[in-house]
């Protein structure tokens, strides 16, 4: 049996096919005929646009993760749901802070980062599963849960212009509702990310904690844009001693300088592309 990621919305579309790109990212996810999407992008007509020419059945999606409650993770989320014709509701899998206000900081304006509003119709499509806790979303496939700061030894994915609010003041906000999914494969684990603001290496070491195996691949954003190069010479190292180098499958909030620094290291056999329209598969 293998399990088919497809990277659905992200930064970079290839130029040869009829794919939008756009900041953000979202995955399909199937396993044994079973499809779960792993957030939704910031453009809905963009992310609307991918799911058709990829020929995914919106009314087949079981369920709905969110890795964080940012708004270039879940601003598709109303496009979807007016696509969607089943009457079935959508659980949505999220950690509870991913629904709270937040904003960033630009200049001296505030503008929304968080969760769209959405009309009290297309709430009425959704059940939302809200958890701190590590769950099964599909056979093989399972959420880490909140990797909270005090287990965020190495440096976390910082956004330095991110707050929320904590007794009704704006602060920074160290995006607690952070997730990722691990997929337990025939070799090993292969780790998807939203943004990894918890730290790619912090995440690696959840991952590896909840399955006590060897991580094969990551997939995905990992926030390293703010990363100085020493920064990410030492995640170069972690994931060579420790984790014996995964393959990395990196884009989104990664940043360009972090991939080519990582490549230059490892070589185009590991670091790898991936763009909307990617297609991977695992035997589990």
């Amino acid at each position: 049996m293998d399990a088919k990621i497809v990277n659905v919305y992200n930064n970079v579309a290839p130029p040869d096919r009829n794919l939008r790109g756009g900041h953000g990212s979202s995955y399909s996810i199937t396993i044994d005929g079973r499809e779960i999407l792993f957030d939704v992008g910031w453009r809905g007509r963009k992310l609307m646009h991918n799911i058709h020419v990829l020929g995914i059945d919106v009314d087949k999606i079981e369920r709905l993760v969110l890795s964080h409650g940012h708004r270039d993770h879940t601003d598709g989320l109303a496009y979807f749901l007016k696509a969607r014709t089943t009457n079935t509701r959508l659980p949505i899998v999220a950690h509870p802070d991913a629904l709270e206000p937040k904003s960033m900081k630009l200049s001296i304006f505030r503008i929304r980062l968080g969760l769209p509003k959405l009309s009290t119709k297309l709430a009425e499509k959704t059940e939302f599963q809200l958890t701190k806790d590590s769950v099964e979303v599909l056979p093989k496939l399972f959420t880490t849960g909140e990797i909270p700061v005090v287990e965020r030894p190495e440096k976390p994915g910082i956004v330095s212009g991110a707050f929320h609010k904590v007794d009704g003041k704006h602060v920074w906000d160290p995006v607690v509702d952070d997730l990722s999914l691990v997929l337990q494969v025939k070799d090993g684990l292969v780790i998807v990310t939203g943004c990894c603001h918890a730290g790619l290496l912090n995440t690696c070491a959840k991952a590896t904690q909840l399955f006590g195996q060897k991580i094969q691949a990551v997939i995905g954003g990992t926030h390293m844009i703010e990363y100085s190069r020493e920064d990410v010479e030492h995640v170069g190292n972690v994931l060579e001693k420790t984790y014996g180098t995964p393959l990395l499958y990196l884009n989104h909030c990664t940043g360009r300088n972090a991939i080519d620094q990582l490549r230059s290291r490892f070589g185009p056999d590991v670091v790898r592309d991936c763009f909307v329209g990617t297609e991977l598969a695992f035997e589990i």
